[in-house]
């Protein structure tokens, strides 16, 4: 199944120019970027192999689709493409549900729901909020978020005070940015088939990776993970619980989005593996014990 990430945000958020780093800083991966214009997109034309009128092939092996009349038909059409994409990316629009969206996934089997990231403008956010007549779409975009990103943060008046109240509005992790300067790893970094980022974290972030012989309790690594406490934004390894001693089960978190599944039996020395991503110095903590 093709990872499917949904990026949302009210106008002017900052989410295509997420999208443009996206298209120009990525490395050995296919993406394939649904937006509903192409003229806001700042692609540089050293990059374009072929413009196909609704479609921008990339040197780099992305595409651009514009979204036709229905996202759901443009969507169908990029899967029977017979490229191979390693993503699919949708930009919701400034006044769309990006939760409603990323469910598509649900009713699409060659789909798996790899997240839903939500930027918020950390100058207007609350007011807009504030704004009855714009209260309901923001806080369903807030609400819908995996990850979060507080853009702006360089001109935003009060962001002590924005911060806390989104960190009121959602459990979700919740980055700083200026002009969306977020690790691209920490949005992409984790789907089903091991493709790492290339570029290593910055200082920030901190990573944690561990093997163990013995089975773990399941409840253990539940609240190890489920702990906002612990700044844990990404998390993926092979692993044999205390409680189904022969099965091999798989362990993907994205934002809040935990998934454990049984991939069956061990076929080789059943060793467990997990590698952790995640904010300093909360993380930190977890290294030490």
């Amino acid at each position: 199944m093709i990872p499917f990430t949904v990026i949302g945000g009210f106008l002017g958020a900052g989410k295509t120019t997420l999208l443009n780093r996206l298209l120009r800083e990525v490395t050995g991966r296919r993406f394939a970027v649904l937006v509903n214009d192409f003229g806001t997109l700042d692609i540089d034309g050293r990059l374009v192999a072929a413009h196909g009128g609704d479609t921008v092939t990339l040197a780099n092996g992305c595409l651009c689709c514009t979204i036709g009349d229905s996202l759901v038909t443009t969507l169908i059409g990029l899967l029977e493409r017979p490229e191979r994409f390693d993503h699919i990316v949708v930009e919701a629009s400034g006044v769309a549900d990006p939760g409603r969206i990323a469910d598509l996934a649900e009713l699409e089997p060659r789909l798996q729901r790899d997240g839903v990231i939500v930027l918020v403008d950390g100058v207007d956010v609350r007011e807009r909020a504030a704004d009855r007549r714009l209260s309901d779409t923001v806080e369903r975009q807030i609400q819908a978020a995996d990850l979060l990103i507080l853009n702006k943060i360089d001109i935003a008046p009060d962001l002590d005070t924005t911060r806390d109240w989104l960190c009121q509005q959602t459990a979700a992790p919740i980055l700083e940015a200026c002009h969306a300067g977020v690790p691209l790893e920490l949005m992409f970094g984790l789907d089903r088939h091991g493709v790492t980022a290339d570029t290593a974290p910055p200082t920030c972030f901190a990573s944690w990776s561990y093997t163990w012989r013995d089975p773990l309790p399941r409840k253990v690594l539940m609240d190890l993970l489920q702990d906002a406490r612990r700044g844990v934004l990404r998390a993926k390894g092979i692993v044999r619980f205390d409680d189904a001693l022969d099965r091999r089960f798989t362990v993907h978190l994205v934002g809040r989005r935990l998934d454990i599944r049984d991939e069956g039996p061990w076929g080789d020395t059943p060793d467990s593996r997990l590698v952790l991503l995640g904010l300093r110095p909360m993380l930190g903590c977890l290294q030490r014990e």
